[in-house]
């Protein structure tokens, strides 16, 4: 009986531990990944400022070795807005900076060929959605 019940507590031990191993790395879900090159391109999208939505097209350039500037003009030519340099973390960027009193704010997300911009203005936000050409 005594042998048993070693038996057992032994065959328990090594189950316990062969299902403590490491998860497939296959099973876990990715993070995307981006680096400048997959940032820089065209884009054309719309802007959504409180209800009003503008047409624009925005161009992303390398700058430096890990930098991006985003450019982008509504299709009227009455807006031009320029961001330079950014540093992408991944897919994402991250900016804030505040000048006499007007703080200024973008968050971007890349995912594949669509493009999320979040922009403040002292509060006032707009969400463009944008899509590589």
């Amino acid at each position: 009986m005594k042998n048993l019940l070693r038996l057992s507590f032994l065959l328990f031990m090594m189950v316990a531990f062969a299902a403590c191993g490491n998860d497939d790395e296959d099973d876990m879900p990715s993070t995307p990944t981006c680096s400048q090159s997959d940032w820089v391109g065209t884009y054309s999208g719309t802007q959504n400022c409180s209800g009003d939505l503008d047409t624009l097209n925005i161009t992303i350039t390398a700058s430096g070795s890990d930098a991006v500037i985003i450019e982008y003009e509504d299709i009227g030519g009455f807006t031009s807005v320029e961001y330079d340099p950014l540093t992408p973390n991944q897919c994402v960027i991250a900016y804030s900076e505040t000048d006499q009193g007007i703080t200024v704010s973008l968050d971007a997300t890349l995912d594949g060929d669509n493009l999320t911009m979040v922009e403040s203005f002292n509060g006032d936000e707009c969400t463009i959605t944008a899509t590589r050409d």
